[in-house]
């Protein structure tokens, strides 16, 4: 049997943006321990960075991604079988 509600996450791209755009001003020890912040803050428990945000962009990325998810509206949609 299938469930008849999904769970939906829109995100919300300008807020992420925001974020996004400030966080490019910062220097790569501010965004390194940013992104440990927010790996603590979804339940890792290490104190280095894992090797895919080494670099400047992938810890942008990885902060925008983050900030899209964190500002999202949580929806439940009814699918119509």
């Amino acid at each position: 049997m299938t469930n008849p509600a999904t769970t939906v996450i829109r995100v919300n791209l300008e807020m992420a943006k925001e974020v996004a755009q400030e966080w490019e001003r910062a220097s790569y020890q501010e965004l390194s321990a940013y992104c440990l912040e927010i790996l603590k803050e979804i339940g890792f428990s290490t104190t280095e960075l894992p090797e895919n945000l080494q670099s400047r962009e992938q810890q942008l990325n990885f902060i925008t991604g983050f900030a899209s998810y964190a500002f999202g509206e949580v929806l439940n949609v009814q699918t119509i079988s």
